[in-house]
């Protein structure tokens, strides 16, 4: 029951403490009554209780934190904005075109002849370069004829992020 009672006194020396000012020492008193409750205030007790003086020691004064070597703050004027990112390029993809008219997008270089029959004579095939996106976009959309030759990425190769078109 005892330990019960100690919060509330806490709490009031604690209070005291905090309406202490700052420039000074301040003096409170403690006061037990008869049945031995404790109380800390500002004033004298009263006659029937027994009183000692607590003196709070003075806060201390304002003092600035210390400048450590090779720690300075670097102040506007002194700082430089950060260099301006240089846009990346994009990455170049290839449009391939068969003899035949045949159309159809790689992202690593066409080849140079293509079958369209197992046994046919070979076709040749012309490159350009043109920008990622583009491709990506032409493949996507798979109307152009040819499409059945596009370089494609499996499900396995996408979920592992090699898709070349996952960013475009």
């Amino acid at each position: 029951m005892r330990r019960a009672r100690r919060w509330p006194i806490c709490l009031m020396l604690m209070a005291c403490a905090g309406a202490a000012p700052a420039a000074r020492a301040q003096t409170v008193y403690r006061c037990a009554d008869r049945s031995g409750a404790l109380a800390y205030q500002d004033r004298p007790c009263s006659a029937d209780q027994r009183q000692s003086e607590v003196t709070l020691a003075a806060a201390p004064a304002y003092v600035p934190s210390p400048a450590y070597a090779g720690a300075t703050a670097p102040t506007l004027a002194r700082q430089r904005p950060p260099p301006r990112a240089r846009p990346a390029r994009e990455p170049q993809s290839w449009q391939c075109r068969a003899a035949d008219g045949e159309l159809f997008y790689r992202h690593g270089r066409c080849p140079g002849a293509i079958r369209t029959t197992p046994g046919s004579a070979p076709i040749a095939v012309t490159a350009r370069p043109i920008a990622r996106g583009e491709a990506c976009r032409h493949i996507a959309r798979g109307t152009h004829g040819g499409h059945a030759r596009d370089e494609s990425v499996s499900t396995y190769e996408r979920n592992l992020g090699l898709d070349p078109c996952r960013r475009w």
